[in-house]
């Protein structure tokens, strides 16, 4: 130990501030428009979800928990939470975005392909039926975010393809 304090002391010890070499920030700015424009579309968004998920018709009689009480439910919590988060984005100094990357070219590419993929599988699902275009998609939403492995996409594909299609095909006898 003694070595190693004689040691830094015979070269001048450590390197004063202005001799270190600054790391590049590539940190996303705080940005109170974006936060504004999120929340807002956040609850016009969730909005709308309550306003169909209300018509949504049905078949037999309704009263208790009925195929509109999950979406309404899940839709009214939304909003609550956007509402928080206009409030917040008006009021509260913008957030810092410090663990966030600046955007690239590369990720609004993958944002676009992957709302291509979404809109190739809505279509396919109400064509060809939910298994086949549920494996596809999400092997293929895998494979566009990095999982390169074929075992995981292989398993994690099958799994939570039988897994959505058992809880609402078998336990909730909600056809797909």
């Amino acid at each position: 130990m003694a070595e190693l304090e004689q040691l830094a002391t015979s070269f001048g010890g450590p390197l004063p501030l202005d001799e270190t070499i600054a790391e590049p920030d590539y940190s996303a700015a705080p940005s109170r428009r974006l936060e504004i424009a999120i929340a807002v579309t956040a609850l016009m968004l969730s909005l709308l979800a309550l306003w169909l998920s209300r018509n949504i018709i049905l078949r037999m009689g309704g009263g208790g928990v009925d195929p509109k009480w999950w979406p309404t439910l899940l839709s009214v919590l939304a909003a609550g939470l956007a509402a928080i988060l206009v409030g917040m984005s008006f009021l509260a100094p913008p957030m810092s975005r410090g663990e966030v990357e600046a955007t690239e070219k590369d990720g609004w590419i993958r944002m676009l392909v992957a709302l291509t993929l979404s809109a190739i599988y809505v279509f396919a699902w109400s064509t060809i039926g939910y298994v086949i275009p549920t494996l596809v998609f999400t092997a293929a939403l895998l494979f566009l975010f990095g999982l390169r492995s074929w075992k995981g996409l292989v398993i994690f594909s099958l799994a939570t393809t039988a897994f959505i299609y058992g809880l609402f095909h078998y336990l909730l006898k909600v056809p797909l």
